[in-house]
C-alpha cells in the first residue's frame, strides 16, 4: 500500500438535512447547475483566444457523445464486475461499475445520483469524460465493508465509512451503508472521477472539489456546512482570505485537517461562483491536468510543475485583486445567491 494513493472522507462528517433522492436521470450532455446570471457580468474578460480555447475544451460534440454512449452500452471487459463473488448485485452507469451486497433499488435515487455526478463534473468543471472505469463498491453494513477491505486491500485504514484507493489501475471506491452514504459516495466519487479523467490533481484542489460536490445538486453554492463559518471570517473589518500559497504546498492527504478542508472548499466556491472569469480560470487550470498534457510526468515532476505554475499564479494573472474579491464574495454572498436561485428557477 506504500505506493497507493488513498483519499478518504473524514469519519466525522456533519449530517445533512433530509432531501428527496427520487430525481429523474439527467440528460447526459447538460450541466446540473445552470450558470448564474451574474456570470455574464465578469469583472474582467479573459483574452479572447484564452476564452475560446476554454469554451472549446468544455464543449460537447453531441454526435460523438451519442457514439460513446452507444459504445459503452455494449459489453466491455474493462466494465465487467470484478468482485461478484463478494458483491452479487451490480450495474454499469457510464464508466462507473457499481457493485454491492444488497439490492441497489433499496436506496431510492442511488443510480440517478451516480449518473448526475458524472454529468456535473463534465459539464460544470469542463473536465473530460473518464477514460478508465471507476469501481464503486457498496456494503450493507460496517462488518462486510471492513471484511472486504482486509481481504482486498490489506493495510488500508478501517476507521472511515468510505475509502477511495487508486494505484496503477482503475480506482476502487468503497462505501458502507449508513445515514451519510449518499454524501460519502458524492465525495469519494468526485475523487475517483477526477483521478480517472485528469492526472496529478493537487491535494488541496482534489479535496476542495470533493467537499463542494458532496452537497446535493442545487444546494452546493449555499448549503455547505462550511459556508457560515467562512462568511463570518470574511465579515471582519480587516478580513483577509486564507493563504492559497500555503494550500498549494500540501502534498499529502494527512496534511489536510478541518481547517485545510474548509479553506480549500472556500477557494473552490469563490472560483465557481464569483464570476465567469474565476470559473474559467479554474477550468483552464484543470485542462492543464488532462492526460495528454501530463505524458511522461511523474508525481514528483508534477509537484515541481505545480510550484512553478500554481493556480494562484493564474488568478493573479486574470483576476486583479483576487484576494479582495474573495473577501467581497463571501461578505456579499447572501445577497448574490438570490440571483443564482433565480437563474436556476428560470431554467426549470
Amino acid at each position: 500500500m506504500a505506493a497507493t494513493a488513498i483519499l478518504a472522507v473524514l469519519a466525522t462528517l456533519a449530517p445533512v438535512r433530509a432531501f428527496d433522492l427520487n430525481i429523474p436521470l439527467p440528460k447526459p450532455t447538460l450541466p446540473a447547475l445552470p450558470l448564474p446570471k451574474f456570470f455574464d457580468e465578469p469583472s474582467r474578460k479573459l483574452d479572447d483566444e484564452e476564452l475560446e480555447s476554454i469554451k472549446r475544451a468544455g464543449s460537447v460534440d453531441h454526435g460523438e457523445h451519442a457514439r460513446i454512449a452507444e459504445e459503452r452500452a455494449q459489453p466491455h471487459d474493462a466494465l465487467a464486475p470484478r468482485f461478484s463473488d463478494r458483491l452479487p448485485y451490480n450495474t454499469t452507469l457510464g464508466m462507473v461499475v457499481c457493485e454491492s451486497n444488497f439490492p441497489l433499488d433499496e436506496v431510492a435515487g442511488l443510480q440517478a445520483e451516480i449518473t448526475q455526478l458524472q454529468v456535473d463534473l463534465v459539464g460544470y468543471l469542463m473536465v473530460p469524460e473518464a477514460n478508465e472505469p471507476i469501481e464503486l463498491c457498496l456494503f450493507r453494513d460496517s462488518r462486510s465493508y471492513s471484511d472486504f477491505i482486509r481481504a482486498v486491500f490489506p493495510g488500508a485504514p478501517l476507521d472511515r465509512p468510505a475509502l477511495y484507493v487508486k494505484d496503477s489501475g482503475p480506482g476502487v471506491l468503497m462505501v458502507q451503508r449508513d445515514e451519510n452514504m449518499i454524501v460519502n459516495i458524492r465525495h469519494e466519487m468526485t475523487h475517483a472521477y477526477l483521478n480517472a479523467s485528469l492526472r496529478h490533481v493537487p491535494i488541496w484542489l482534489d479535496e476542495g472539489l470533493a467537499k463542494y460536490f458532496e452537497t446535493p445538486p442545487g444546494e452546493r453554492g449555499f448549503r455547505n456546512p462550511y459556508l457560515q463559518d467562512v462568511e463570518q471570517k470574511a465579515s471582519g473589518l480587516f478580513s483577509s482570505p486564507p493563504s492559497l500559497a500555503r494550500l498549494e504546498k500540501l502534498t499529502r492527504v494527512d496534511q489536510m485537517r478541518s481547517r485545510e478542508y474548509r479553506e480549500s472548499w472556500s477557494w473552490v466556491h469563490f472560483m465557481l461562483h464569483y464570476s465567469r472569469d474565476t470559473h474559467l480560470v479554474l477550468a483552464k487550470y484543470l485542462r492543464s491536468l488532462r492526460p495528454e498534457n501530463q505524458v511522461g510526468v511523474s508525481r514528483k515532476d508534477a509537484y515541481a510543475r505545480q510550484r512553478r505554475a500554481p493556480l494562484k499564479q493564474e488568478l493573479e494573472r486574470f483576476i486583479p485583486d483576487y484576494e479582495k474579491k474573495y473577501v467581497e464574495h463571501f461578505r456579499n454572498w447572501d445577497a448574490r445567491k438570490e440571483h443564482y436561485e433565480t437563474a436556476r428557477d428560470d431554467s426549470l
